[in-house]
């Protein structure tokens, strides 16, 4: 949000006040359907549920029109997220730079893992001298390999292999991203504004069943990948503002390692989000809200305004 990107209410009312005509009749069609109205005040149902309500709609009535809105609704929330041409990226290289002065100089990775399909990590990364690993390897188009993920940063000197003594970031994107397009090679990654209307952007689009898509290739891997680092090369995990709304990344990612003990998860929210109503209690789950907190599992009336990513940043020097 602080970069200057739209959140759910905002996208919610740019996107319905962007369809055209034709189109707001089917989406008031489909809402009606369904027994609800749109409220552009509040913003809801909001463009999540308004996925969902179109493709269930769509699947049912099998009509073209149906369909043809979905894809609509889709290229709208693209467009509004590619108007934001210059983000602020302050908070994101100071976060990097903070962590670059705590590795102290020593070979240090730290795994972002973002449902984000922004590329404020990979420019801020750039800006801050960051070596970053998202999955991707090439020049100007690059190609996905998960594989990746296991490559280290490091020279060779007489046989003898050293790791550069620095911090890398490897990024793990859940849901794709603005730069990401497939076609039957593969999955690849350019600047997006190189992706034109005829190829098809890779990225799992706003809607509360998630998981159906990311069932398919490259999400599957991206998810597996996801599942072997929390837990075991991630061992501490802290989330800013993440709202903990899909439950499918709570329910596969997460909520395993915090039950197993594998994993601590310090969870920073300006107000309690219902998500995390399966992590309280576990002694391996703390929070902290702007009005109290909860520690290792037990409530506390400690406050925090650390859930602002520039108060995050902040804490790192």
């Amino acid at each position: 949000m602080e970069a200057g990107y739209p959140m759910m209410p905002a996208l919610t009312r740019q996107v319905i006040g962007n369809l055209s005509s034709a189109d707001r009749k089917l989406l008031d069609e489909v809402l009606t359907n369904a027994g609800f109205s749109y409220d552009d005040v509040a913003a809801k149902p909001n463009i999540e549920e308004l996925s969902d309500l179109v493709i269930a709609h769509a699947t049912n009535s099998g009509m073209a029109d149906h369909r043809a809105l979905e894809d609509h609704i889709k290229e709208l929330i693209v467009g509004e997220l590619l108007k934001v041409k210059n983000p602020d990226l302050s908070n994101h290289v100071r976060f990097l730079e903070g962590l670059r002065r705590r590795a102290f100089g020593r070979n240090c990775c730290v795994w972002i893992i973002t449902t984000n399909y922004d590329l404020l990590f990979e420019a801020a990364a750039a800006q801050a001298r960051v070596p970053l690993i998202n999955g991707f390897c090439g020049v100007t188009t690059r190609f996905f390999d998960t594989a990746l993920y296991d490559h280290v940063i490091g020279t060779v000197s007489k046989g003898r292999f050293v790791h550069v003594p620095q911090l890398t970031v490897k990024l793990i994107k859940l849901h794709g991203s603005l730069s990401w397009f497939a076609n039957s090679d593969g999955v690849f990654e350019m600047h997006p504004d190189a992706i034109n209307h005829s190829i098809v952007r890779t990225m799992v689009l706003p809607r509360r069943k998630k998981v159906i898509d990311t069932l398919a290739y490259p999400f599957d891997q991206i998810f597996g990948r996801a599942r072997r680092s929390i837990g075991f090369e991630c061992r501490y995990l802290v989330s800013c503002g993440f709202s903990f709304g899909d439950d499918h990344i709570n329910q596969n990612i997460i909520l395993p390692q915090l039950a197993a003990g594998r994993c601590r998860l310090v969870a920073l929210c300006k107000e309690e989000p219902p998500g995390i109503a399966g992590f309280r209690g576990l002694p391996t789950f703390s929070a902290g809200f702007n009005d109290r907190s909860i520690a290792q599992g037990k409530d506390s009336a400690e406050a925090t305004d650390l859930w602002s990513f520039s108060k995050f940043a902040g804490a790192f020097g």
